[in-house]
């Protein structure tokens, strides 16, 4: 089967090398529980590497196979005891009332197809998290919403230079259809090396957004009660201004 991400395992370190801000949230949210903490969509392990140093144990789960070899390769390097899966939640038979606390960070629950797969998703978590465990998700702010007057500009994401000379350059193109919530990303990879001469990488996604009732409502219907809306990482109030939405929930029965 292709792997969609093959592309975006090849720069995905050197583009997050720096911190967005989320780790030292999610180090607060796993100090809160003295049970294993499960990561859906690892990718190379910048998360779940900072919990195990914390001392967590850490799952991480993911569907590409080329992210998680870059996963194991850092783990190895750096002697992180980390336990890395590939594929989905809906694919996955997880141990039951076993994870303190359940993070999907970074938009990856927007990969979910549709509200079946959201759903499904939602139950698999439900029924591995412990009585009263957490689950957090990490959207996209009303901010950072579908926005169909942009639909095909190109964007310039990102900027750097790579090791040994050249330069890294990624630029995002989308559609987006307000009716699906759906949006189509076009990323690319354009790679100019030091005599000049340019490559171009692609890779296609589509997301599925999630507006604040909705979540609600779907958590409800997978068993879960939502605790508390946040609009970025220091845990401030939603806004029309927030970039971020985090979704905090605890699992609702025994």
């Amino acid at each position: 089967m292709l792997d969609a991400y093959a592309q975006d395992a090849l720069y995905y370190d050197l583009i997050h090398k720096q911190d967005p801000g989320d780790v030292g949230l999610w180090l607060s949210f796993a100090g809160r529980t003295d049970r294993p903490v499960l990561e859906v969509g690892v990718g190379t392990g910048r998360i779940a590497f900072e919990l195990a140093r914390a001392g967590h144990e850490v799952t991480g789960i993911d569907p590409s196979s080329a992210m998680l070899a870059r996963a194991r390769a850092r783990a190895e390097e750096d002697a992180i005891d980390v336990t890395l899966i590939e594929g989905r939640i809906t694919d996955l038979t997880l141990e039951r009332d076993h994870y303190g606390l359940v993070l999907v960070p970074a938009d990856v629950f927007l990969y979910c197809a549709d509200g079946e797969e959201q759903l499904a998703t939602l139950r698999g978590i439900a029924a591995a998290l412990v009585f009263n465990g957490l689950l957090a998700l990490d959207l996209p702010g009303p901010a950072q919403w579908l926005d169909a007057d942009t639909n095909g500009q190109a964007l310039l994401v990102f900027s750097d230079q790579l090791e040994g000379g050249g330069a890294l350059d990624v630029w995002h193109l989308h559609e987006d259809d307000l009716a699906t919530q759906v949006r189509v990303l076009r990323v690319t990879y354009e790679t100019t090396d030091a005599e000049g001469l340019v490559r171009r990488k692609q890779s296609d996604h589509t997301l599925r957004y999630v507006y604040p009732f909705e979540a609600e409502y779907l958590l409800r219907m997978a068993g879960l009660v939502q605790a508390d809306v946040y609009g970025d990482y220091e845990l401030g109030p939603l806004t029309s201004d927030s970039e971020r939405m985090i979704v905090i929930a605890r699992r609702s029965g025994g």
